[in-house]
């Protein structure tokens, strides 16, 4: 179990500061924000994973993507764009966002946060990649992605925008209520919507192959003399300066603070899992505060948030973000909030269709050992409302 004697923490240098600021970066967005960066430094250098069958879209030695495969598509198409190095870089950053249903999963203004350029940048180029064939690829929404088909084949009538500007009302197959609304005769809208039917809303899934595999985690748990311990990925990729290139200072400075940020997340992983070491081995998660984990790491507690955000881990259980390991008590002296989710769960699919109170499971909860509240039993089951 963790203490919580606070020790004084690291200065806060400049090299310190640049690595906490990628700590809330997943490792695509690192890889993205790094990408980017050396679009303006030669002396930067993206060096691809020694082993695993991950590599970063932004690998200078070029991703062998399946064949048939939506990102062996769209990367085709990118390249044919002839793109400078920094649009390229975005480029891949959005592709590397893609869903297998061709729409594009993270916003663009996660995208701008994760590169750190202007979000009229990332929109520049994103207005450029939704041209790709087939039609309705990097759609943000439905109504976008259906958009994008009618548009590339010329077929945004007045009618059309209107349907597809009240696509909730045409779920409900309810056209008198957009006409009412727009003031577009029925007759149009009626002729709009059957073109809107024909489309297609998941223009990825047309393509065969295989998606690329899952980022990798940027930390794997293991077992060793002294305990758990959490260590660096060797399936991650890693930056190298190159000499004689651009600003070989500032490159070198962007490989320490990559550096630190490994180390600070293998430090608090370490903590985080020795503090799991009996959920690891198939008991109960233990509670933890982030402010006790900043405690005991003598990190200010807005680090360690940004790094459980971002900072992912491969465990026994799974794959999990750090976030997942600092489970919340419910109260200061209380079970950890992951126990008795997981317990109510089970408890509401054996109960099946019986449906019980609140105050019931609340009480069946208490006499496990499981003081919570009735009023926190409803608020949990209404987040488990969809899973159970």
């Amino acid at each position: 179990m963790l203490t919580t004697t606070p020790r004084l923490g690291p200065k806060l240098t400049a090299g310190l500061a640049q690595a906490i600021s990628l700590l809330s970066l997943t490792a695509g967005e690192l890889a993205a924000r790094l990408a980017v960066e050396a679009t303006g430094n030669p002396a930067l250098r993206l060096v691809p994973p020694a082993e695993g069958s991950w590599r970063p879209l932004f690998d200078p030695e070029g991703v062998a993507a399946p064949s048939g495969s939506l990102i062996a598509h769209v990367l085709a198409q990118i390249a044919a764009m002839r793109l400078g190095p920094r649009p390229l870089a975005i480029a891949l950053a959005l592709a590397e966002g893609l869903e297998p249903t061709g729409w594009l999963g993270p916003t663009p203004a996660a995208v701008t946060r994760a590169c750190g350029v202007a979000e009229a940048e990332v929109l520049a180029v994103l207005a450029r990649l939704q041209r790709i064939e087939p039609a309705g690829l990097f759609a943000r929404s439905l109504a976008e992605c259906l958009r994008l088909q009618v548009e590339a084949a010329g077929d945004l009538t007045p009618a059309v925008g209107a349907v597809l500007d009240h696509l909730a009302l045409l779920a409900h197959g309810d056209l008198a209520a957009i006409a009412r609304q727009t003031g577009r005769p029925e007759a149009e809208l009626t002729q709009a919507a059957r073109l809107i039917r024909g489309l297609n809303p998941k223009p990825g899934l047309v393509f065969e192959g295989p998606m690329p595999p899952p980022l990798p985690a940027d930390l794997l748990a293991q077992r060793a003399p002294g305990g758990w311990e959490a260590v660096a990925n060797p399936a991650m990729f890693s930056v190298e300066v190159v000499a004689g290139r651009g600003d070989a200072t500032a490159a070198a400075g962007i490989g320490r603070a990559v550096d630190q940020r490994q180390r600070i997340a293998a430090m608090v992983g370490t903590l985080l899992v020795r503090h799991q070491a009996g959920w690891l081995e198939d008991g109960d998660p233990a509670p933890l505060t982030t402010q006790a984990l900043a405690d005991m790491a003598g990190l200010h507690v807005a680090t360690v948030n940004r790094l459980l955000r971002g900072v992912s881990i491969r465990t026994p259980r799974g794959t999990l973000t750090l976030r997942a390991l600092a489970t919340r008590p419910i109260r200061s002296d209380g079970p950890a909030a992951e126990t008795v989710k997981q317990r109510l769960a089970e408890l509401l699919r054996r109960a099946g269709e019986a449906r019980p109170s609140d105050a019931h499971l609340a009480a069946q909860l208490q006499a496990e050992g499981l003081p919570v509240a009735r009023r926190t039993v409803a608020k949990y089951r209404a987040a488990l409302g969809s899973r159970i």
